[in-house]
């Protein structure tokens, strides 16, 4: 059973539109696109959603609701920036074997509580033993040798870290300027929109860190003032790496042998319910998802771990301030 829906994309907050410089068309963010599909449905997209680049004229993502029981199409045309098509797609039969989501009760929600706190407290002690253990420069990028995980709080808000050749970047204080100073191997077409305007509370455009001929992790910049600013000012503000083979190129906190039992036993328990997705034949996929809430955006600080077939598949990183 098939329905479209249309909808429109409201207001401009921070995090729903990517900045098309030089170009009349604002192409969407996956923000944007997940705030319009909320309109209609509580659902998170199947898979990652491919970027747009700048001068694409049409886009589509996939977004599946929580228990599995109904599939979005959300289609994006130029021709119509602010508008949205849905081609949404009943699977009725999923909640035979995928349970649905229940509220959570005030007991439940005590436990998370907990949980949460005990994390934030071992997220700062780990934070404040590696600051005294360690001398940095006022861009953050003084570590030039690999870095052992063992030992690290994975999921650390307080130094949301990634590391390209050894050397560490911090998500919400290195900037673009300074990981091209560092020598960052940045695809060559995307480092001629270093210099390009980003608007005022918006992101930039991706920024791909070469690991292989198809093989790369994407980071974006953040531009959080009242003015426009050039991209290579900007703050890294998320970085999206999908494990596909083994590299060094980039690395985290965690190692990539991490499992789900062991991100919990570092990190404690995520702040949503983790999300589990069967799909066909022996195919099935986990989200962890780890927030922290914004102190001035609607869009919340991120750690988005994904397994398939309980193996670590890529990670989502987003820092908002």
């Amino acid at each position: 059973m098939f329905k479209k829906v249309l909808a429109l994309v409201l207001g401009l907050s921070m995090m729903l539109s990517i900045a098309a410089c030089g170009k009349k068309v604002e192409v969407p963010s996956k923000s944007d696109v997940k705030k319009a599909a909320a309109e209609e449905y509580d659902m998170d997209f199947k898979v990652d959603s491919e970027e747009i680049s700048k001068d694409q004229k049409e886009a589509e993502w996939v977004l599946i609701s929580k228990d599995g029981s109904l599939e979005v199409t959300v289609t994006w045309n130029a021709k119509n920036p602010e508008e949205f098509e849905f081609d949404a797609e009943e699977h009725p039969e999923a909640t035979e074997t995928e349970p649905v989501v229940v509220t959570e009760t005030s007991d439940t929600s005590e436990t998370t509580t907990e949980a949460t706190t005990a994390t934030t407290a071992a997220t700062t002690a780990a934070s404040e033993t590696s600051a005294a253990g360690s001398e940095t420069s006022g861009s953050d990028t003084a570590a030039t040798t690999p870095v052992d995980p063992s030992g690290k709080t994975y999921v650390n808000f307080d130094e949301m870290n990634f590391y390209v050749n050894g050397q560490k970047f911090t998500l919400g204080k290195t900037t673009l300027q300074e990981m091209i100073d560092a020598g960052v191997p940045f695809d060559p077409e995307d480092l001629q929109n270093a210099g390009n305007n980003v608007k005022s509370n918006s992101e930039s455009d991706c920024f791909k860190i070469m690991i292989g001929d198809y093989y790369y992790a994407r980071v974006y910049f953040m531009n959080d003032t009242e003015d426009g600013k050039a991209a290579k000012d900007c703050f890294a503000h998320e970085i999206t790496f999908r494990y596909d083979e083994p590299q060094d190129v980039v690395t985290f906190d965690f190692p990539f042998d991490i499992t789900m039992d062991s991100l919990k036993a570092n990190s404690g328990e995520p702040s949503e319910d983790p999300f589990h997705y069967d799909g066909d034949g022996d195919y099935y996929s986990d989200t962890l998802k780890y927030t922290k809430e914004s102190e001035r955006y609607y869009n919340d600080s991120v750690y988005e771990f994904d397994f398939v077939r309980g193996e670590f598949d890529s990670i989502r990183m987003t820092y908002i301030p």
